[in-house]
């Protein structure tokens, strides 16, 4: 039933796509053609790429209702890359070379966006990604990609101290991709450097059964007080709901630490109860900092798709404004042009105000957008949407200063 209607509603936003510029007047302008790269099937975490999809849609319908850009309509074409690198390569290079798109945008998973700005590089295409993490991504330093998303060393420090502080001794469990392993080292650093005794477990994600695995943390001496997963896929699911059957995790003994994949509300779907008191990596401001543009769109995006917008659908919207800045700056829908703009732009969305610099130390911070905004958040209650969860991080935002269930 969730992949019949997660087809229908891909085709829908499709239909809204094509009907939002198929009526051109005779003699207007062809619409300006862009890609967006994205998981909408397995293995990929097809419930994050259909929401990124459904927000980035919603931007288009603004903006061309609004009379479009630069006195043109815009045209989205949506590549399924199923969280697949070799997908995204080809993806990327379909929308460059058949779709001559002007700017390419989106992604969810690091090695597949690793793979992507490999061929944005060789045709000189802006790539702009959404929820990739790996360092690698802009290390690269090329001068066509650009990342609304936080590097791992942004984010993953910031999260080692916050576990650091509440912790004695703290599992990793990582994906064998370079999101995992590169956020899983950045941890361990961090942990070595403070002295927090850690494991590190690696898993792959066409993996069903994390049993054994969670069974040798089981038993351990001390058993972990803490499990900070890195795992971007549906794997993480299962993980979830594996160690909660085993009575490990989250529990009073053992907290449960994720990442974004478990934001949206097929969580409560795939784990029901065990999804409570999870905790959660997640890079979106509180609701109470919301601006106006943040608002409005979560008000639109509630209307359309019937559920709330999480942080990824607002990067996702953000992504799309950024590029659509980035046109509007360079005054032309050229490829080169648009790679120079977005040097140059400060955009005002619903998550952050975005510019890009360009120092190149550490390498990763190049075309690195780095105020990024950050919260670990935890679910208190079934069904819980995260803006409405509990907020344990930053101080300056949080809710409560209680981790569940208390010890």
């Amino acid at each position: 039933m969730k992949s019949t209607l997660k087809s229908c509603l891909g085709v829908a936003a499709l239909a809204l796509s094509a009907l939002s510029f198929a009526a051109l007047p005779a003699g207007a302008e062809e619409p300006i053609s862009l890609g967006w790269v994205g998981p909408l099937s397995p293995p990929g975490n097809y419930s994050g790429g259909q929401e990124m999809q459904w927000a980035v849609q919603l931007g288009v319908d603004e903006v061309n209702k609004a009379g479009g850009v630069l006195g043109r309509q815009i045209k989205v074409t949506y590549e399924d890359t199923k969280g697949q690198p070799a997908e995204g390569s080809a993806a990327a290079v379909r929308l460059i070379t058949k779709d001559n798109v002007a700017a390419i945008f989106g992604e969810f998973h690091s090695s597949v966006a690793l793979a992507e700005i490999e061929e944005a590089h060789k045709y000189g295409v802006a790539w702009v990604g959404t929820d990739v993490w790996s360092d690698a991504i802009t290390a690269k330093q090329y001068p066509e990609v650009y990342r609304l998303a936080p590097a791992n060393s942004l984010v993953y420090v910031k999260a080692a101290d916050w576990s650091a502080e509440h912790f004695k001794n703290i599992a990793i469990i990582a994906e064998n991709t370079d999101f995992g392993q590169g956020g899983a080292k950045v941890i361990a650093d961090e942990l070595e450097a403070k002295k927090v005794p850690h494991t590190l477990v690696t898993i792959d994600l066409a993996q069903q059964d994390f049993t054994p695995a969670l069974l040798r943390l089981m038993s351990q001496n001390p058993k972990p007080d803490a499990i900070q997963m890195v795992v971007a896929g549906q794997a993480q699911y299962q993980l979830v709901k594996q160690a909660c059957q085993l009575g490990f995790a989250p529990t009073a003994a053992t907290a449960l630490i994720g990442s974004s994949g478990l934001l949206q509300k097929e969580v409560w779907e795939v784990d029901g109860k065990c999804a409570q008191n999870l905790l959660i990596v997640n890079v979106a401001q509180p609701k109470s900092q919301w601006n106006d543009k943040a608002k409005a769109f979560a008000a639109a995006f509630t209307e359309r798709y019937k559920r709330a917008p999480t942080g990824v659908a607002m990067e996702a919207y953000d992504t799309f404004g950024v590029v659509v800045d980035a046109i509007k700056t360079a005054g032309s829908a050229d490829r080169g042009a648009i790679v120079k703009a977005l040097e140059k732009i400060k955009y005002e969305g619903t998550n952050a105000t975005y510019s890009f610099p360009t120092t190149k130390t550490p390498d990763w911070a190049y075309h690195q957008f780095v105020d990024v905004p950050f919260t670990i958040i935890q679910y208190t209650e079934m069904n819980q949407a995260p803006e409405n969860a509990a907020i344990v991080y930053p101080q300056k935002w949080a809710t409560t200063d209680k981790i569940l269930p208390e010890k």
